[in-house]
């Protein structure tokens, strides 16, 4: 996954961190062919790490570029256990303190079972995460930075390509934006409430849309569930108007939900205690006009 860091992509920034080199002087301080350096170096422009200016090879002032090179200074060889699928599976994981379930992490890593289990066994190894129970979290604070100075680097690079407004959110590897651009990538999924008016949701049209994205940039369907948890997402923390027309929608499409699946993908999404007032106020809706039809009748 381009995601990730090879070792010698990593070995490559340790050289570029100590001054400022051309690709030929790289190439000799890493004993290797001028060819296979400026692939390397081709990968980890891709990534933002660094920028070319002429012959010279410069590393930007970035949030990612900076934490990586802290975290460099105080881990030393860090090639043996951030390299290969590491940093796939730790942005699978997540820079908050709850970290997330280790079911979860194995449907998300992007990489099989077995390899997850090496790992995380690495990792562990280098005292980077730790388990409690079904949840895994980055336990190294230097870490926890950089991926989450990664993950944002990585998003805001897609979202500027954008030609329009934009505004977005990420968990873990997930992105929700809302943007008024008509140009997108072919990764980008329709989601959120302008996937759910599709479905019958009663909203007004603005010049905005709702899409999802992953960090990999590998397309994905996007079912009803997880549209009306994007939108849920969307109102809870970037506090848009959409929360009545969601009731209304929940309410009226009650039995072609499947509320285990709503669940399960608002814990996914961090968005448990909002789906279950939602939950809660609508069951008080439906006393409430059981009441007064028993009283008309």
């Amino acid at each position: 996954m381009w995601l990730n860091l090879s070792k010698i992509e990593i070995t490559a920034l340790r050289r570029l961190y100590e001054g400022t080199l051309t690709p030929g002087q790289l190439s000799e301080k890493l004993g290797k062919k001028n060819s296979f350096i400026s692939r390397v170096l081709n990968r980890l422009e891709r990534k933002g790490f660094i920028l070319r200016s002429g012959r010279k090879v410069l590393l930007p002032p970035t949030s990612h570029t900076q934490s990586f090179k802290r975290l460099l200074d105080s881990r030393g060889k860090v090639e043996e256990w951030l390299s290969g699928n590491s940093v796939s599976v730790l942005l699978a994981i997540g820079d908050s303190n709850e970290g997330v379930e280790f079911k979860l992490l194995e449907q998300e890593a992007g990489c099989s079972k077995p390899t997850l289990f090496k790992v995380i066994k690495l990792l562990r190894a280098a005292g980077v995460v730790v388990r409690t129970g079904e949840r895994i979290r980055i336990s190294d604070q230097l870490v926890r930075e950089f991926i989450k100075d990664y993950g944002d680097a990585i998003q805001n690079k897609i979202l500027s390509q954008l030609k329009g407004r934009a505004n977005s959110l990420r968990v873990r590897r997930h992105v929700i934006v809302r943007t008024d651009a008509k140009e997108l990538p072919e990764f980008f999924s329709e989601t959120g409430v302008t996937l759910l008016e599709k479905k019958g949701l009663e909203a007004a049209r603005t010049s905005y849309n709702d899409y999802y994205f992953n960090l990999d940039m590998k397309r994905r369907s996007i079912g009803t569930e997880e549209a009306f948890i994007h939108a849920l997402l969307l109102t809870a923390i970037q506090q848009h108007q959409d929360r009545p027309i969601l009731a209304l929608f929940m309410m009226k499409n009650l039995r072609r939900l499947n509320m285990g699946r709503l669940r399960e993908l608002a814990k996914k999404y961090s968005v448990e205690e909002e789906a279950l007032q939602l939950e809660e106020e609508l069951g008080l809706l439906e006393r409430v006009a059981d009441y007064y039809k028993r009283g008309v009748r």
